[in-house]
């Protein structure tokens, strides 16, 4: 046995974990290793968001290192992986069976890769997706001013990124990271990588669980700066008002990132263990608030709406619906700030 095939067979690490759906599909890939002036042939067994399993007739290589995978995609297109060898397992004949993992795709490999899987995944009758499970696991983020996302695209041009989200992920997951701008800034889509979980605590979010992730990103360095720059050069003029964020630490910056869930906001508005009572008894009111959850302004139309509007409750809210949905106001107001046409939170108890 080579030394890349001893390497590759004893690798048992959580980044080989498939955290994806594995669609079956046998098509001609190349694939070329480091070191050699031409690709081999193989065919594909599946693909992954984060990998493939190959069958390969060529001897490996002697040595490890980063290899690259051209899947074909339409005409005279490719779709070209950099990609790291997993593992390889031999069998009868001499051929191998290899398992890779995605490292680096371009811009556009990516989005034909996108294409691929889901045109995949429809005409497979035995792969269900739902609205809580895809191809691949989504971070979805909320940018809502301009000033928020010209600190995260420098941190992106750095190669990592530092988010503070709800859900524990693991080290090694692969994910899509979808950046969504309000108003008129504009939404992002990127590979990466989890390469570090810890848990965090604030004094705002007391109440639930929140883990800080440290993302790399599985594209070319050079597409990656050349894409936050073309992104920055087109973004308003920084705001006086949020200058001063520049000096605070990244748990802050990130935090109205991290859109909660409806079990999230139960949390905080609720006792220990036990359901609160917007959770029971009005569960559309916490689907109404997460819709705003983290931008002021839309925050606070979703908040009037269910006091004030035609999302009120006849005669008033309940006395415990009601407190929940002040704490949940403050929780909001301490995080993300009031908006520029309330000077004062709404209080003053039930409406009648």
């Amino acid at each position: 046995m080579s030394h890349v095939q001893q390497q590759v067979a004893m690798e048992s690490s959580v980044s080989d974990r498939r955290t994806q759906v594995r669609i079956g599909i046998q098509i001609p890939v190349q694939v070329k290793f480091p070191g050699c002036d031409e690709p081999v042939s193989a065919i594909s067994q599946d693909i992954s968001w984060g990998g493939a399993l190959l069958l390969i007739s060529e001897p490996l290589p002697k040595q490890a290192g980063p290899l690259k995978v051209i899947f074909p995609w339409k005409r005279d297109e490719r779709i070209t992986a950099h990609a790291q060898l997993l593992r390889a397992r031999p069998l009868q004949g001499g051929d191998y069976l290899i398992a890779v993992r995605f490292i680096s795709l371009s811009p556009r490999s990516q989005s034909r890769l996108e294409r691929l899987l889901k045109m995949l995944s429809a005409s497979d009758e035995t792969i269900e997706l739902d609205g809580s499970s895809g191809l691949v696991r989504e971070l979805e983020v909320t940018v809502s001013d301009a000033d928020e996302l010209r600190h995260m695209l420098r941190q992106i041009a750095n190669g990592r990124h530092t988010v503070t989200v709800f859900d524990a992920y693991e080290p090694g997951q692969s994910i899509s990271l979808s950046i969504t701008g309000t108003r008129d800034l504009p939404g992002i889509r990127l590979r990466a990588r989890v390469v570090e979980v810890r848990e965090s605590r604030t004094r705002v979010f007391d109440w639930t669980d929140l883990y800080t992730l440290v993302l790399e990103f599985e594209h070319p360095r050079k597409a990656i700066r050349a894409f936050v720059k073309m992104l920055i050069d087109q973004l308003p003029e920084a705001n006086s008002h949020t200058e001063g964020q520049a000096e605070l630490p990244d748990w802050i910056r990130s935090l109205p990132l991290a859109k909660p869930t409806k079990a999230d906001m139960a949390r905080g508005a609720g006792n220990g263990g036990e359901p609160c009572a917007l959770e029971r008894d009005f569960p559309d009111a916490l689907t109404r608030l997460i819709a705003g959850w983290g931008d002021p302004e839309a925050f606070e139309i979703m908040f009037r709406d269910l006091v004030l509007g035609d999302q009120g409750q006849p005669g008033g809210w309940p006395t415990d619906a009601w407190v929940e949905l002040e704490l949940l106001q403050n929780i909001h107001d301490d995080a993300y700030g009031m908006s520029a046409n309330r000077n004062i939170i709404l209080k003053g108890g039930r409406t009648i």
